[in-house]
């Protein structure tokens, strides 16, 4: 009964510790790195848009777009998910 806590803190240690190295590890990097990762994403995003304007200005002018489908998407499940009938009822009133 005693060996179930210790194995179960035994695999919570193995798979947390990795990836809490690797979790710091990153965050240094990127502390490090941070003024050039920008440099590049900012040079990357004017050098695919159109006219150099960025990435975030090309978003900016399609995101309401987007969310306007987004929303009516949403509007038309929430339509379907409380008007639909249950198959039987369906043919019960067709009889």
């Amino acid at each position: 009964m005693r060996k179930v806590p210790f194995v179960g803190v035994f695999w919570v240690f193995a798979l947390a510790l990795p990836f809490t190295v690797i979790a710091l590890a990153g965050v240094a990097y990127v502390d490090l790195h941070f003024s050039q990762i920008v440099r590049s994403l900012v040079e990357f995003g004017q050098s695919v848009t159109a006219g150099g304007r960025g990435l975030i200005a090309e978003t900016a002018q399609r995101l309401p777009e987007a969310l306007g489908m987004l929303i009516g998407l949403i509007v038309m499940l929430t339509i379907y998910a409380f008007v639909r009938q249950p198959a039987e009822a369906f043919n019960k009133n067709h009889k």
